[in-house]
């Protein structure tokens, strides 16, 4: 991969606005403390909030599958399900994140007695994480 000059990686008229590779987001998700600040900020300040959830939902859609984890998990004959909740938790997401990513088809998901079940092994192909 050839190396770009810093300056390519800014932009904007009204101020820098800084270019992140999903690449460079998936790096910092996974060598620095990026989601913990994520999850600190969040009720506090709304813009560095957003900005760290952009550069969380990259890191995540660059991450590489774990082929490992890509067969549905079944028990007694029943695929593995969780609640919006508990996917929320494992992507380190709202649970209208996990909402947002169902209704656009990215969580595979169906509706039983009146409440959201989310396909775990949807939910592992979603975080793309090891």
């Amino acid at each position: 991969m050839a190396a770009k000059a810093p300056d390519a990686y800014l932009h904007g008229d009204d101020g820098p606005v800084v270019i992140v590779p999903a690449r460079v987001a998936a790096f910092l998700k996974r060598y620095t403390a990026l989601d913990d600040v994520r999850l600190r900020v969040r009720t506090s300040d709304s813009e560095i909030y957003d900005v760290l959830s952009s550069l969380h939902r990259a890191a995540l859609a660059y991450m590489p599958p774990d082929p490992a984890r890509e067969s549905e998990p079944v028990k007694d004959g029943v695929a593995a399900t969780v609640t919006t909740r508990q996917a929320a938790g494992i992507l380190d997401l709202s649970t209208r994140g996990v909402r947002d990513a169902r209704e656009k088809g990215r969580l595979e998901g169906r509706l039983v007695e009146n409440r959201w079940i989310i396909s775990l092994a949807s939910v592992r192909r979603f975080a793309r994480t090891d």
